[in-house]
């Protein structure tokens, strides 16, 4: 009897050190998952921040000079205005609030080759200690004007390397490969209000505790003017052996995301919440 009270007493302590075990790992794996989530959503909501700003400070009629749409940096171009190749400096100083209530500071360095919306005009984008809030971004990417669609649509491919660091000091690194369609607006060059983006993403990375990921998209992202985040869109997250999915909603204007786990069960990631500051 003695002895069959001692093996049960083995039994149910392996039982509950396995089930601990196991608790310990599912907490670890949404862990990962999470803070992959995030580093995701944040430095593509960065890279989205600084290209609508370079598109606002250097449209195709760029006159040169300070800024007057609206924002506070001073842009300046190494050939006169029309000129092409060119290089711009869009220098936002050691801070500048935009009208949107968002803080840069530092230098957005573009080197451009032709007006965008000429197929095979290239814009190379580099950074000289640049922040948006307290993120500094470095790196560099490249878009390119591939031309029109089998129906009509312009095209651009944007790749590259960039890196985001948060006020803590850790990092999160991309390699950037999307492909950008205007589904919207391009029949109107002078509204911009009417824009839609379609974007098909394959990028890889290192999220901030140093964890490998993958992301692409099994859905394309859909981005429009008048929304400053996604508002639509499926990526497939891959960490650790681990694929996720990141549905970025059914189009409705705001800054959400929804990690959807392998059993189904979900969590909230928000997109723009400055969650680096707790």
């Amino acid at each position: 009897m003695k002895k069959h009270m001692i093996s049960l007493g083995v039994f149910f302590l392996f039982v509950a050190l396995f089930a601990s075990c196991k608790k310990d790992n599912e907490s670890t794996d949404s862990t990962v998952e999470q803070i992959t989530a995030q580093d995701i959503v944040a430095t593509n909501d960065l890279t989205e921040i600084a290209d609508a700003e370079i598109d606002e400070a250097i449209p195709d009629n760029f006159t040169g000079g300070a800024d007057d749409r609206g924002g506070c940096a001073v842009i300046t171009s190494a050939q006169p205005a029309g000129t092409w190749p060119n290089v711009f400096t869009i220098d936002y100083g050691t801070g500048c609030t935009q009208a949107n209530g968002v803080t840069l500071k530092g230098k957005i360095i573009v080197t451009q080759s032709n007006k965008m919306t000429v197929t095979g005009a290239t814009r190379v984008v580099t950074y000289d200690n640049f922040y948006i809030e307290s993120a500094q971004i470095t790196g560099s990417r490249t878009l390119t004007n591939t031309g029109l669609n089998a129906t009509g649509q312009p095209v651009w491919t944007k790749v590259g390397t960039e890196t985001v660091v948060f006020p803590d000091g850790s990092q999160a690194t991309r390699d950037i490969d999307h492909l950008r369609t205007m589904t919207e607006g391009y029949s109107t060059p002078n509204v911009r209000a009417d824009n839609v983006w379609s974007i098909v993403v394959n990028d890889s990375g290192t999220n901030r505790d140093g964890n490998d990921f993958t992301a692409k998209t099994t859905t394309p992202l859909t981005r429009k003017f008048t929304c400053p985040w996604i508002i639509s869109g499926v990526i497939e997250l891959t960490v650790e052996d681990r694929t996720r999915s990141l549905d970025f909603g059914d189009g409705t204007c705001e800054n959400d995301a929804t990690l959807v786990r392998a059993d189904g069960s979900t969590r909230d990631v928000k997109i723009r919440r400055r969650w680096w500051r707790g």
